[in-house]
């Protein structure tokens, strides 16, 4: 069951209805809406189901042993608690990818070793609430929770049906505080949420779905059949895909959950509008780029021992944020190229404000100049590092990008209707949080019945608008 299917909107609306009606009685609501995640995610498959049950479980003992001990203690009971979810992670994520490279390693060696070939399930959201778990584990070895959570508010948290499959990562500090009393005794902001919604459904059902079936499938499959410029069309094509595609998932799991009555961090903040890479992972995954800054970089280090060694975080951290995307060569080296962008970035801006500090700040023209430039250059390299992430592997990546380059088959003919769709993508991730404000402001001052009317019009043609089948998301893979 994902987001953009009728079936899920059947559920949503009897679990909208059964969460207020049962709002006076907290303990029962609480458990509805665990019974109704829990659903949610059977229907993927039961045995994914029981693994999450399973951790939910294991983390809550062990969180209550970090909450109750002191000293060396608890920094053990920590420890063994982030290792055995990175196992349970490692086993069902990276199984097949430690496998046949020991096998490799081994026979290079001259070992012929043939490893165990498990048909392991990969559980879909296993990441995001794995992450969850560690960040509850690790806050609460940090005191950062105010009290401890009963076994029901824990399950709840990790298993919570909007922000299971792909995020927002919320922190528990942030989820949990909501389920007390009741939560929220009545929606707000509900135009805000219902139109994330439906600015979700044009970018996935109508952006995503046409780029992906019409061009970025296609080429980036087979680059060496297509010239230059339709290798340009669909980097930049994929660059809204990847947005629209994950923003879409994000801002649709916020509007469903803020019309349950629950807050989530924003996940998405106009990340192509970044004039450097550093301010792009401050608006891109949020979440999961504050993870990784909490989680990752800081304990590692941070900034706090030197040049050197700060540089050497960023790359690890960003590498290992490439890793966590999946088990291949490609995925590592997008993230070894962002921990390398990242660095420059530290470096060259440690040696402007030095600059600065001695002929005095840029201002006017060049001022704006300098802007413009720093802004075109985050996002060409965000574009052309999104090309390894998309390719199949590294080599198809750089091959792409010789095919860009290679300046042949300018001729080439291509549907103007996909020049079109970027076209219309690109005005519209431009404009998306104006036109998100504009059009809440005209639902408030609709009467009910008719914005009911149009609310069901309008996603009613989306759906009809949209493709018949309907490419999965590109995180679930994550």
């Amino acid at each position: 069951m994902i987001f953009f299917t009728f079936e899920f909107l059947a559920f949503f609306t009897f679990v909208l209805a059964l969460n207020w009606m049962l709002k006076p009685w907290p303990l029962l609501w609480r458990l509805f809406l665990l019974a109704a995640s829990y659903y949610f995610y059977s229907v993927w498959d039961l045995r994914l189901l029981a693994i999450l049950v399973g951790l939910s479980f294991l983390n809550y003992w062990v969180g209550r042993g970090i909450y109750s001990s002191t000293g060396r203690a608890r920094d053990l009971i920590t420890g063994t608690g982030i290792i055995l979810n990175l196992s349970v992670l490692g086993f069902f994520k990276y199984y097949d990818f430690f496998r046949s490279s020991a096998e490799t390693v081994l026979g290079k060696l001259g070992f012929v070793v043939n490893l165990p070939l498990f048909e392991v399930i990969m559980a879909v959201g296993f990441s995001f609430y794995s992450f969850k778990m560690i960040s509850f584990l690790i806050d609460c070895r940090r005191g950062k929770m105010e009290e401890y959570p009963s076994l029901l508010d824990l399950s709840l948290y990790v298993a919570f049906f909007s922000q299971l499959l792909s995020g927002p990562i919320a922190r528990a500090r942030e989820f949990l505080p909501q389920l007390k009393n009741g939560g929220a005794k009545k929606i707000e902001d509900m135009y805000l949420y219902v139109t994330l919604i439906a600015a979700s459904l044009f970018k996935k059902l109508l952006v995503v779905n046409y780029l992906t079936v019409n061009i970025t499938d296609d080429v980036f499959m087979v680059p060496q059949n297509h010239g230059s410029l339709v290798i340009l069309l669909a980097i930049l094509a994929y660059a809204l895909v990847i947005y629209f595609d994950f923003s879409s998932y994000s801002d649709m799991a916020i509007g469903f959950a803020g019309l349950l009555g629950f807050k989530s961090p924003i996940n998405f903040d106009s990340p192509y509008s970044s004039l450097s890479i550093k301010d792009f992972w401050r608006r891109w995954h949020i979440t999961l780029s504050d993870w990784v800054r909490d989680y990752i970089y800081i304990p590692l280090g941070g900034n706090r021992k030197g040049k050197i060694r700060q540089y050497f975080n960023l790359i690890l951290a960003m590498t290992l944020m490439g890793f966590w995307h999946g088990a291949a060569a490609h995925y590592v080296f997008w993230g070894f190229l962002q921990g390398l962008a990242l660095t420059f970035v530290a470096v060259f801006s440690a040696i402007k404000n030095s600059i600065s500090a001695k002929i005095g700040m840029v201002t006017g023209c060049l001022a704006r100049v300098g802007t413009f430039f720093s802004w075109l250059a985050t996002f060409v390299f965000v574009c052309f590092s999104w090309i390894f992430f998309r390719a199949g592997s590294v080599q198809d990546g750089f091959a792409m990008i010789d095919q860009l380059f290679s300046f042949k088959r300018l001729d080439e003919t291509f549907k103007l209707y996909v020049l079109f769709a970027i076209i219309v993508g690109f005005i519209f991730l431009i404009f998306e949080k104006r036109l998100i404000r504009i059009f809440s402001s005209f639902q408030e001052r609709l009467p009910l019945a008719v914005w009911f009317v149009i609310v069901a019009v309008a996603v009613t043609l989306l759906f009809r608008a949209g493709s018949d089948t309907l490419p999965s998301f590109i995180y679930f893979s994550f």
